[in-house]
């Protein structure tokens, strides 16, 4: 239902000032808990979006599974962007660089009547470190909502650090270098394939990182 991304080569450009290639420090693999994996072995720079990557790497109409429609990336203003990482993550977003949204609809209407939307989100930040206070924050806030309700979700998906719990609502938060991704069910069941839609975002950076076509 979902495309892999094989031979996944990392590399991004940032800023005119900011050149990196893609990668991670550490393991580079999930963690599971929200936790950043240590260091080292060979580090490499780390994967970091600019502003027009943003818009690309979001999941498309295109890569929409069956069963599910797509909308347009959606790019605010630098201002208003800023405001949104800041309310969203409860941090002053320090390092931030850009942010954009889009979401998928479900076909099918649940017994209620209603559409069930899963809302995809990508924060890209200077540095892995800018990211990773951000995720920190943007979870304290989430499972500070959720509450007792709140249920570990476990994710695998390619990310350097992850975060996920189910109940009423779904929450995927993910890491990956200097950009921080956020899933966020609405009027969806639990049973949902939650960690192929990680993986299919987390994907989709790594190629536009590379400078690949994400819907090729």
């Amino acid at each position: 239902m979902f495309r892999s991304v094989r031979g996944i080569v990392a590399g991004a450009v940032l800023a005119a000032s900011l050149t990196a290639c893609g990668g991670s420090g550490g393991s580079g693999g999930d963690t599971g808990n929200g936790a950043d994996q240590g260091g080292g072995g060979q580090k490499k720079a780390p994967v970091v979006l600019a502003t027009a990557q943003v818009g690309a790497a979001l999941v498309s109409k295109s890569s929409a599974p069956q069963g599910w429609k797509g909308r347009s990336p959606r790019i605010p203003s630098p201002n208003d962007a800023l405001r949104k990482c800041q309310d969203e993550t409860d941090t002053n977003c320090g390092g931030f660089a850009s942010y954009g949204s889009t979401y998928f609809i479900k076909d099918k209407l649940d017994a209620d009547g209603r559409t069930g939307h899963l809302y995809f989100s990508i924060f890209s930040f200077r540095t892995p470190e800018d990211a990773q206070v951000a995720m920190k924050g943007l979870t304290k806030k989430a499972r500070g909502k959720a509450g007792a309700e709140a249920k570990p979700l476990k994710i695998s998906a390619g990310a350097e650090a992850t975060d996920a719990f189910t109940g009423k609502h779904t929450e995927v938060h993910m890491r990956l270098g200097g950009v921080l991704v956020r899933l966020e069910s609405a009027d969806l069941t639990e049973s949902e394939p939650y960690a192929d839609f990680a993986k299919l975002q987390i994907d989709r950076i790594k190629k536009v990182a590379a400078d690949k076509n994400p819907d090729a």
